[in-house]
């Protein structure tokens, strides 16, 4: 199996106010982020150019309210595998094509794999289910149905990436 490490970067302080600001809103103008985080409009631009350019932003997105667009039933499943090593990543990869799946983590625990999926109702997700029960592979599944979203966020707590001090 191919082992993967990944080099971690150490921000400075107003590299981790600007990934901060562009989380929170990422139609932020770099003049703005400018004025917040104490640097010129051309600072701004070269900071966030070399920013992705080391791969630690990957992109912009923009969140959409789900159930704003019929995508409220939210499911958490977790996949059981008859296989072992690089096979649970194959069947993670597959269900990971699937239609709705958002998230797909492979794990260590009774577990192996956790999926995160949308639906529009629940015969739509009983379908997602069956398709994911008839890949090879899997052996069981056991989802959750959450009924209240506490928090619901993708953003880093940049706080925690401060380097640790002697």
């Amino acid at each position: 199996m191919k082992e993967r490490q990944e080099s971690q970067l150490e921000l400075d302080d107003k590299e981790r106010r600007i990934l901060s600001l562009l989380q929170t809103d990422a139609k932020l103008s770099l003049s703005e982020i400018g004025d917040r985080v104490g640097l010129t409009r051309m600072s701004v631009f070269n900071k966030v150019k070399s920013l992705k350019e080391k791969g630690v932003i990957e992109g912009f997105y923009c969140k959409i309210n789900a159930q704003k667009v019929n995508l409220s039933y939210l499911m958490v499943i977790q996949v059981s595998c008859d296989v072992s090593g690089p096979d649970q990543e194959k069947v993670a990869r597959k269900i990971s094509v699937l239609h709705g799946v958002e998230i797909v983590y492979l794990n260590f625990g009774p577990w192996d794999v956790l999926v995160i999926a949308r639906r529009s109702d629940k015969e739509s997700a009983k379908d997602l289910l069956y398709e994911i029960s008839m890949i090879s592979g899997v052996r069981n599944t056991l989802t959750m149905i959450p009924h209240t979203v506490v928090k619901e966020s993708l953003d880093l707590d940049l706080s925690l990436a401060k380097p640790d001090k002697p």
